[in-house]
């Protein structure tokens, strides 16, 4: 059955990439090949970063030049030019530039740090290096570059000292970069930008980017999905086992989908006999165990001073019906004097929770997005 490798978490490519093609072709022929930059917005295991690869991908085929750049792992501006340096240099496409563009690089210095003082005045530093960068590129016809893991390279740079000025320089350099140059960008991170931006007051410099939202599989893309995936030989999934199976999944996400089904896989492998009973255990031992973790980890990391309030929220909203933002409110709010401050930061943290795939509005009531998500924040939490 199928031809596609369950193998949930990394990026995909190749065979391995499934659907999208409605979507790659609008975001192809409507934004990218007429030089809009885009935000890839989903929350965290849409499949942004092999979204953004198929682009890639498209954009070679069209004879672009392309540029991939996935900063997670980079914490300083220096860091940042020495991989942008590296990358670059390691396309086939900037070797046939010749000499003249490559001798940009040797010419860029490093920013060093004794002790406390910097030995390079950093303003001077980040104008003169941020310029040779874009003078490499600027004149460089149909090309497309890709920043992955944007915003963890923001937060790496913001927790150091001025950090601020420093994501403010690097957003500023890029922004100003889209809007003189032809350069196509396209911006994504499983981190969510949209979060970040609007945490530290910094949205104004992203403001030019066209939001595209990438969506769970429709049940009729998950079913399909479902079909073409590589299964042990003895396994045999009849419709009403993979309408089971969606019915249990509710939103359709590949990662969600490879999970169970790869944990069912493993389960008939054992011995189990394909069943809806052995669904259920499969979906029961994965809610136990460690795939959610960053759902966790991402509230500590990301979500600061709202950290408590909105794992408040979580712990109300895990009820299958949901809970009314009346009902929230009335929750958060410790003292009636302040209601108005506690109906600004729900707003803020409804906003936030929605952005990154924990919670959805439906009929009036915020509930878990994903039953898979819920059932493990109620095992892990508050059972």
């Amino acid at each position: 059955m199928g031809n596609i490798t369950i193998k949930p978490g990394p990026p995909v490519e190749g065979t391995d990439f499934y659907g999208r093609e409605k979507e790659l072709q609008y975001a192809w022929e409507n934004h990218v090949s007429k030089g809009v930059s885009l935000l890839l917005s989903a929350p965290r295991r849409v499949g942004k970063t092999s979204f953004s690869k198929e682009l890639i991908k498209r954009a070679g085929k069209k004879g672009w030049k392309t540029l991939y750049l996935d900063l997670e792992g980079l914490s300083t501006e220096s860091e940042f030019v020495k991989f942008f340096k590296q990358n670059l240099k390691s396309e086939k496409w900037l070797n046939k530039a010749g000499d003249s563009i490559l001798k940009v690089f040797d010419s860029i210095k490093e920013l060093k740090v004794a002790g406390n003082e910097i030995s390079i005045n950093s303003n001077i530093w980040r104008t003169d290096t941020y310029g040779k960068i874009r003078q490499l590129i600027e004149n460089t016809e149909k090309i497309l570059i890709v920043i992955d893991e944007l915003t963890i390279y923001l937060n790496h740079l913001l927790i150091q000292e001025d950090g601020r000025e420093k994501v403010v320089f690097f957003l500023e350099w890029l922004r100003n970069f889209r809007q003189t140059t032809k350069v196509s960008w396209i911006f994504c991170s499983s981190v969510g930008i949209e979060n970040f931006a609007s945490m530290h007051q910094l949205s104004k410099h992203l403001n030019d980017l066209y939001p595209y939202p990438i969506g769970a599989f429709s049940e009729h893309e998950a079913r399909e999905f479902i079909s073409r995936l590589k299964l042990e030989k003895n396994i045999q999934f009849t419709k009403d086992h993979i309408q089971y199976i969606l019915d249990k999944l509710v939103w359709y996400l590949p990662y969600f989908i490879q999970l169970l089904v790869g944990k069912i896989n493993s389960l008939v492998y054992e011995g189990k006999q394909l069943s809806n009973a052995t669904i259920d255990e499969a979906y029961n031992r994965l809610i136990t165990e460690n795939h959610f973790n960053t759902w966790d980890e991402r509230l500590k990391e990301e979500y600061f001073e709202y950290e408590d309030n909105a794992r408040k929220i979580l712990e109300l909203c895990v009820s299958p019906d949901g809970r009314s933002r009346d009902d929230l409110l009335i929750n958060l709010t410790a003292k009636k004097s302040e209601k108005e401050k506690t109906e600004v930061m729900l707003s803020k943290l409804l906003d936030m929770l929605k952005n990154d795939g924990y919670l959805a509005e439906h009929d009036g009531k915020y509930i878990f997005r994903s039953p898979l998500l819920r059932d493990f924040w109620y095992a892990r939490f508050i059972k």
